[in-house]
């Protein structure tokens, strides 16, 4: 957890150096679960390696879920941040325990950035981009599908891996449409962070506006071609 607050430290004071902020760990975050004035924020498709304290079996993951919930004081120029790591189980003993990840100190610092970006656009009211989440890197061969019997998140309904392997393989699957707040690439930005992207799709649906207004034109000259003609 010291690297954690130390790399988030670190961007924070360069991205809002006149606020103060803190990152803890806390367990008992639920998903959509957040008090008054919070914000809540989930990084999904995390990766990173797992050792299961009882057998000292390793594995690694690329579906490592954490939840944030964060608040910013705006009079006190005061932030927090509460975060909780999902926790997966070791398939090989026959009464496992949920164990923490390790991260590289590059994913994490991804994991962090994705943070700071919705810092900026949930607590600030910054126009974000959702194309600007950074991805984590696969640092490992992954072996087999996702494991959702022994993924915490799984269990909890909020991992979207496990949908995804339940999607026939001929059909078009998106798992956004089960939790739709829930995956960072598809969630629900607010007024603010959407910005300028929102000027963008307004210019289209003005042109598409267009278009339907010469279509009916044109089909009123013809409407009237022909009565003219039946008329003769």
């Amino acid at each position: 957890m010291e690297i954690w607050q130390q790399i988030f430290s670190q961007k924070i004071g360069q991205m809002k150096p006149g606020d103060t902020w803190t990152l803890k760990a806390d367990y008992n975050l639920q998903f959509n679960d957040r008090d008054p004035g919070w914000k809540q924020f989930l990084q999904q498709h995390a990766f990173a390696r797992f050792q299961c304290s009882q057998c000292w079996h390793m594995w690694h993951s690329a579906q490592v879920n954490i939840l944030f919930h964060m608040h910013l004081d705006r009079k006190q120029r005061r932030g927090q941040v509460k975060m909780k790591i999902f926790r997966q189980e070791c398939k090989k003993c026959l009464v496992p325990k949920l164990e923490l990840p390790e991260f590289s100190q590059e994913n994490t610092e991804r994991v962090l950035e994705n943070l700071m970006l919705k810092i900026r656009g949930k607590c600030y009211r910054e126009a974000i981009s959702p194309n600007s989440l950074s991805k984590n890197i696969v640092e490992a061969q992954i072996m087999g599908p996702h494991d959702s019997s022994h993924c915490e998140a799984c269990q909890l309904g909020i991992c979207y891996a496990k949908y995804e392997a339940q999607a026939p393989a001929n059909t078009f699957f998106r798992a956004v449409s089960l939790f739709p707040r829930s995956s960072p690439a598809h969630e629900e930005w607010s007024e603010a962070e959407m910005g300028s992207s929102r000027n963008m799709g307004s210019s289209c649906d003005g042109r598409r506006c267009c278009c339907y207004i010469c279509c009916l034109v044109i089909f009123l000259a013809v409407l009237i071609f022909v009565l003219l003609y039946l008329k003769i």
